[in-house]
C-alpha cells in the first residue's frame, strides 16, 4: 500500500510516497513538488546581477549561494586570464560569515525540528525549547551582520572581495557576540565548557552531562537510532574552506575528488511530479554534510561514534550537533586573524570584458552547494546549481535508492520521517 506524507519541520516542503510491506518501509519515493525557476531567471541578465538574486535563492543558507556565486564568478575572471587575488582579511570574513550561517542552521534544526520530533516519539517531558534555537540563531545573525549588512539574502561579497570595512571597535563587537553564543552554548545546550565537549573521544561521554545534549543523546539511544538509519557510508565533500576540505570517504579511507566526475539525473518520481535532480559522484550517490566534513577532518570524537555506529541516524545528527562548538572555537580564530588595514577588495576589470564560464563551490550547512556560470561578455548565458539535499534527498530506484531513502527502509513510519528528517531537508534550495 501506498501512502502519502506532506513534510513540514523541514525548510519548504516535500512529500513523500510510502510504500508499506508489514507496517514497515518497503520503499520510498520523495518529492519536491513546488518549480522557482532560478536558473532560468538568471539566463540573460548582468552576471553581477546573480550576487542580488541566488541569495534569495534560500532562506536559511542566503550565504552560501551568495559565496558559491561570487567563487563562480572569480573563477571565470580566472579562466579568462584576469585571475583575483583575495586579501586575507577578505577571506576570513567571508569564511566567518559562512561559518555563523552554518551555526544558526544547525541550532535551528536541532531546537526547531530534531528535539519538538523526538518528543512525540519519546516520554521525555524536558525536549520543550524551540525558543532556544530562535534565540542562539539570532546572535549568531547579529554576528553575521555587523559584516554582511543583513541577513538573510546579503549580498556584500564581491568579485574581489567584500564591501565591508570593518573597525576595531566592530571585531571587538564580534567577539562579543562569539562569546555570548558560547555561553548559552555552554549553560543550555552542553552543560560544560566549550573546551570540554571538544575534547571528548567517547559518544559515552555525554553520558556525565545533564543538558539538553545529553537529554538528546539518550533519547536517540532509547529509540535505537545507532541501529537506524543506515545508508551507504560513503561520504563526499567538495567545498575548500579553513574549518575542512575536500575528500571523498569510503567508511574511513578519503579519496581525492575531481569535478569531472559530478553529475545530476532526473529524480524518480512515480506518484507526483518532482522538480528536484540527483546529485552524483561517479555514478554513485553519496552523503553529505557535519558527519561528511567532520570526519574528513579525523575528529576523534566522530571517529568513536563512526566507529560504533557507522552511519546511523543517531551518527548523523550527533556530528551535525558536534559541529556547533567545533565551529564556534573556529569562528574566534576567524576573527582573531583579521587585520583591519588590509583591503577589503581587490580592483577587478569591468565584467562585460569577461566571456568565460567559472565554478564555485561551498559547503553550506547541509553540505557541498554548487554554482556554475557562463558568461558571454558579462552576461549570463547559462547558470546551473547543484544543492546539498539533491545528494542527500533525492530520489532513485528501488534498486539505487538515494541515501535518505535507503536510511528510511525497513523502518516503521514514524522512525523513518524523523531520520528523514535528520538528512537537515532544504526543499527551497532543491526546486531552484
Amino acid at each position: 500500500m501506498i501512502t502519502k506524507e506532506i513534510i513540514d519541520h523541514i525548510e519548504g516542503e516535500a512529500s513523500i510516497h510510502f510504500d508499506m510491506k508489514d507496517e514497515k518501509v518497503d520503499f520510498a519515493t520523495v518529492c519536491f513538488p513546488h518549480f522557482r525557476g532560478m536558473e532560468k531567471i538568471l539566463q540573460g541578465k548582468n552576471a553581477l546581477d546573480a550576487l542580488v538574486i541566488t541569495p534569495r535563492v534560500c532562506g536559511i543558507c542566503g550565504h552560501a549561494h551568495l559565496m558559491a556565486t561570487v567563487r563562480a564568478i572569480e573563477d571565470a575572471y580566472k579562466n579568462a586570464g584576469k585571475a583575483i587575488q583575495l586579501s586575507q582579511k577578505a577571506q576570513n570574513i567571508r569564511e566567518f560569515t559562512l561559518v555563523m550561517e552554518i551555526i544558526q542552521n544547525h541550532f535551528k534544526w536541532l531546537y526547531l525540528t530534531i528535539i519538538p520530533e523526538l518528543a512525540k516519539l519519546t516520554s521525555s517531558t524536558r525536549l520543550q525549547t524551540p525558543l532556544k534555537g530562535a534565540f542562539a540563531s539570532q546572535i549568531a545573525t547579529k554576528a553575521l551582520a555587523i559584516f554582511a549588512g543583513q541577513w538573510p539574502h546579503s549580498s556584500y561579497m564581491i568579485p574581489g572581495g567584500i564591501t565591508s570595512d570593518p573597525t576595531h571597535m566592530e571585531l571587538i563587537k564580534a567577539k562579543s557576540f562569539i562569546e555570548e553564543l558560547v555561553t548559552f552554548f555552554e549553560k543550555e545546550t552542553a552543560g560544560t565548557s566549550l573546551e570540554t565537549v571538544l575534547a571528548y573521544e567517547s559518544c559515552k561521554d555525554f553520558n556525565k552531562l545533564d543538558s539538553d545534549i545529553s537529554e538528546l543523546e539518550k533519547n536517540l539511544i532509547a529509540l535505537g537510532m545507532q541501529k537506524k538509519g543506515f545508508a551507504y557510508d560513503r561520504f563526499i565533500n567538495i567545498g575548500e574552506h579553513s574549518f575542512t576540505n575536500p575528500s571523498k570517504l569510503l567508511q574511513t579511507k578519503g579519496h581525492a575528488v575531481h569535478l569531472k566526475y559530478i553529475d545530476t539525473e532526473d529524480s524518480y518520481s512515480p506518484e507526483e511530479k518532482s522538480y528536484a535532480k540527483n546529485a552524483l559522484y561517479n555514478n554513485k550517490y553519496y552523503e553529505t554534510g557535519p558527519l561528511s566534513r567532520l570526519m574528513a577532518q579525523r575528529i576523534p570524537l566522530i571517529k568513536n561514534i563512526h566507529r560504533r555506529f557507522q552511519d546511523s541516524a543517531y551518527s548523523r545528527i550527533m556530528a551535525r550537533v558536534f559541529e556547533i562548538p567545533y565551529l564556534l572555537k573556529h569562528s574566534l580564530k576567524l576573527l582573531n586573524e583579521i587585520q583591519i588595514d588590509e583591503i577589503s577588495c581587490a580592483k577587478v576589470q569591468d565584467i562585460s570584458k569577461i566571456t568565460a564560464s567559472g565554478i564555485g563551490i561551498v559547503e553550506a550547512p547541509r553540505g557541498p552547494l554548487i554554482h556554475k556560470i557562463e558568461i558571454e561578455n558579462g552576461i549570463i548565458k547559462e547558470y546551473k546549481i547543484i544543492t546539498p539535499t539533491q545528494w542527500n534527498i533525492g530520489s532513485g530506484t528501488k534498486e539505487k535508492p538515494m541515501p535518505a531513502q535507503k536510511a528510511m527502509q525497513t523502518l516503521s513510519k514514524e522512525e523513518a520521517l524523523f531520520v528523514f528528517r535528520g538528512f537537515d531537508v532544504c526543499s527551497v534550495c532543491t526546486t531552484h
